[in-house]
């Protein structure tokens, strides 16, 4: 399910409404923001942090026009999860601009090297955002995507099983276990808004 314009509040009722917002929208992304090394970090996204992200561009960009709105919520429906795909944004992140520079040369090729294992299936592997992409340097903000089949939803549901998040690239590897709340929080991402 999508955000329409009816789901995003008018310039005065958001600010009317930020604070409050804002801490939810920070307590949904706690849960959802893993820290894959020292250097790279996934924040899976859901409907609330996609509504939060359109109200906050048309508030700083000053959009108003139900054309300029209807723009955003295009952009960023692209990366709502669904039944079939979690959604995430990574970011790469070296806080020297020059190490960050020639680190997002040395990634080239990470599309084929970040994935969620999770026990008893095959790997479910990142899907990056084509037009973002490069052929020599990456982006340091990423869209990816992880589709899922029926027995790796089943498994990154089973609490009793494993799931880990994993990027094995020549020149980053990385590996963390997703806890139960954060597969909790994905697993109803993936089933919509209530």
């Amino acid at each position: 399910m999508t955000l329409s314009i009816d789901d995003i509040l008018s310039p005065d009722a958001f600010q009317a409404q930020r604070a409050k917002l804002e801490r939810e929208v920070i307590d949904a992304k706690r849960i959802r923001r893993i820290s894959l090394g020292d250097h790279m970090t996934l924040l899976f996204e859901n409907h609330l942090t996609m509504k939060w992200q359109v109200q906050e561009m048309a508030r700083v960009e000053g959009i108003h026009s139900r054309e300029g709105i209807a723009h955003e919520l295009e952009t960023y429906n692209a990366l709502l999860p669904t039944a079939s795909r979690l959604s995430a944004t990574l970011l790469i992140e070296y806080p020297e601009p020059s190490e960050r520079d020639s680190m997002l040369y040395k990634l080239n090729g990470l599309d084929q090297h970040l994935f969620l294992e999770l026990a008893g299936t095959s790997r479910a592997h990142a899907t990056f955002d084509a037009t973002q992409w490069n052929e020599e340097r990456i982006s340091s903000v990423q869209f990816i995507d992880f589709p899922l089949d029926d027995e790796q939803r089943t498994a990154l549901a089973d609490l009793n099983s494993s799931a880990e998040l994993v990027v094995d690239h020549p020149n980053y590897q990385a590996r963390t276990s997703l806890s139960g709340p954060t597969r909790g929080a994905l697993v109803e991402d993936m089933c919509g808004p209530r």
